[in-house]
């Protein structure tokens, strides 16, 4: 998002929490907005409508209401009204600020029951999965399968594997907003680990850690950048000792490979 919408970004999210906050159901609220997302990807002109700044905001909200008041719970609607209600850059970003909002009130519901570790921790795990395996890849993105059957496949492969939430969050993943499935998983993690104001740091290892060394690492980490820190592990035989970590855009690699490109790299200079 270019930097106006980014700033309308935030005024939605901030709307949402206090939607939750008000005692709105997270469940319902995420699944409302979400729905009014998917309804707005296939109506471009109603998307023009509801974010031409040219049109007054009263306009907006009575255009929203009108078409949608009867299809959706007010908590949604009073998130929604806030969202026509801002300027975005694109028409693209209304129905994606939503998705957001929809992504955020699932992490709350998530947080309240205490299972916010082992959501990330699924969802992490689900996009490794997929990264590994295009023909699943490629099943949950094929554009001519209906949301419904990708639904279908993904709750033969999770099963009751992962928690409700988990698995919400999963169904609105492959409904194929986003370019890729990997990239919109990547995504709904950042917007549980904004949620306790963490940081993803993702490391990669021969090996599995033990609970000491996953410890430690999560507080040296921690430490270092000041912030808290959700470890996501991957377990490669091809790093041949040491570790590889990446926090953002920051890497930190010790691993026995990238020692010996260091060195090859400087015997021939």
């Amino acid at each position: 998002m270019q930097s106006g919408s980014t700033r309308s970004l935030q005024t939605v999210l901030a709307r949402t929490e206090e939607v939750l906050a008000g005692g709105a159901d997270a469940s319902a609220l995420g699944e409302d907005l979400f729905a009014l997302a998917l309804a707005l990807d296939g109506a471009h002109s109603l998307r023009r409508g509801l974010t031409e700044p040219a049109v007054a905001g009263e306009a907006k909200t009575r255009l929203l209401r009108s078409l949608f008041a009867s299809r959706l719970g007010d908590d949604a609607i009073q998130v929604a009204e806030t969202a026509v209600g801002v300027r975005w850059s694109s028409t693209r970003d209304l129905p994606d600020a939503l998705e957001q909002a929809s992504v955020a009130a699932h992490v709350a519901k998530a947080d309240q029951e205490g299972r916010l570790d082992a959501l990330e921790d699924n969802l992490f795990r689900f996009g490794r999965i997929a990264e590994a395996n295009a023909a699943l890849r490629d099943a949950l993105g094929d554009a001519s399968t209906s949301l419904d059957a990708k639904r279908s496949l993904l709750s033969d492969l999770v099963g009751d594997k992962v928690d409700r939430t988990t698995g919400t969050l999963l169904g609105q993943a492959v409904a194929g907003r986003h370019r890729s499935l990997t990239a919109v998983l990547a995504l709904y993690q950042r917007v549980a680990a904004k949620r306790r104001d963490s940081m993803i740091a993702t490391v990669w290892v021969a090996s599995p850690l033990s609970e000491d060394q996953r410890e430690r690492l999560t507080t040296a980490l921690a430490r270092q950048h000041s912030r808290p820190i959700h470890l996501n592990v991957v377990v490669d035989p091809g790093v041949l000792g040491g570790v590889r970590v990446a926090v953002g855009d920051e890497v930190l690699d010790s691993t026995v490979q990238a020692r010996l490109q260091q060195a090859q790299r400087r015997l021939e200079r």
